[in-house]
């Protein structure tokens, strides 16, 4: 009698991962002179448009606010968002990205004090995305903000006077922000772009993975220093042109007698 074995049954060929799911973008900007005799603020989005493109290089964004008191804060401005976004194109993607933007930024600093010799000076906060996640350096008092949720949260840090004296307060060990936020030269800044010597830069050097629902704002203190968080956070709400429209009218409601020159940037992050 002959012996026979049985076939064992086959496994069956595995699945094929789930795709994976990749963010897309939407970008608004708010711009407007206030009371200004002039605009010198500066701004740009790179790749913002082209789906391709922030696949294969990344997205960036950048707000510039030139120094009224010094020459020509828009030529500044002007020159510090295209150093900025020409140095973005060479950028290598499979290098720490931190590190480099940190190094666009410095490098951008000492062609300015070249071409103006210290005459002219502009704040700057810069974000880039690459592979679902962000970025970002900011020199002066610009803002960033990322709004999850519920919740509003300040990125950057702003280089003025205040911040220094609140800093000096913690190293001696006192924690009082009386004598800073008393200081009439409190808003003065401590850091910008076009200095001879450029002291510090708050940049991330490890990136900020990006959720669906997040909202980015880049902004010149003539909006983050005008509406409060509670009213930027009520702004982000909708999508980035209700939030550029919803700013300007909180804007145009305080009704500031020395309104100064004011931009935004808004970037939605969804499925």
């Amino acid at each position: 009698m002959g012996l026979f074995r049985r076939r064992k049954k086959e496994a069956p060929p595995p699945s094929p991962p789930p795709p994976v799911r990749l963010l897309s973008y939407r970008a608004a900007n708010l711009q407007g002179v206030g009371t200004r005799p002039r605009q010198e603020d500066s701004f740009a989005f790179v790749n913002a448009m082209d789906v391709t493109a922030i696949r294969q290089k990344g997205l960036l964004a950048v707000v510039a606010d030139g120094m009224g008191g010094m020459e020509d804060g828009k030529l500044v401005s002007q020159a510090a968002v295209s150093l900025i976004s020409q140095g973005f194109a060479s950028l290598d993607r499979s290098a720490p990205l931190g590190e480099q933007l940190r190094g666009l930024v410095l490098a951008a600093n000492g062609e300015l004090y070249r071409r103006f010799q210290g005459a002219g000076g502009t704040t700057l906060v810069a974000c880039l995305i690459y592979d679902e996640r962000l970025w970002w350096a900011s020199v002066g008092d610009s803002y960033l903000y990322l709004k999850r949720g519920e919740g509003l949260y300040r990125l950057n840090r702003d280089q003025n006077y205040r911040a220094s004296l609140y800093l000096e307060a913690v190293r001696a060990g006192t924690l009082s922000s009386g004598e800073a936020d008393g200081d009439p030269d409190g808003h003065r800044l401590s850091e910008f772009l076009g200095k001879e010597t450029l002291g510090e830069l708050d940049c991330s050097l490890r990136p900020l993975p990006l959720e669906d629902g997040d909202r980015l704002l880049l902004c010149s203190d003539g909006v983050g220093g005008v509406l409060s968080g509670d009213e930027l956070s009520a702004c982000l709400c909708g999508d980035p042109h209700s939030a550029c429209a919803a700013m300007e009218a909180g804007i145009r409601a305080a009704g500031r007698a020395h309104q100064d020159n004011y931009t935004a940037l808004v970037l939605s992050c969804g499925y």
